[in-house]
């Protein structure tokens, strides 16, 4: 990924590692964006389910070249916020 002017490029990047995203925020700017996707889990997560989320967005990082921070994960509404960088 070059930039993050494009959504549906970002949209489509995540789908393709398992993430359903609902919501980009900040793309705009071309070098960072916020997105907010759905997590596929019951209300807990098991440690191997982590591990399996870490390890797609650890592909999803070197594939794409760029750089994820793990923002917040809300078990409440099973969703992952996520600020991606482009390098």
């Amino acid at each position: 990924m070059i930039n993050t002017n494009s959504p549906d490029i970002i949209y489509e990047i995540f789908e393709r590692y398992g993430f359903e995203v609902l919501r980009i925020d900040h793309f705009d700017r071309g070098n960072y964006a916020e997105i907010r996707a759905q997590l596929n889990y019951e209300k807990c997560l098991s440690t191997m389910q982590l591990q399996e989320i870490t390890m797609k967005l650890s592909m999803l990082e070197r594939n794409e070249n760029v750089r994820l921070e793990i923002a917040n994960i809300d078990m409440i509404h099973r969703t992952i916020r996520i600020n991606i960088h482009t390098k």
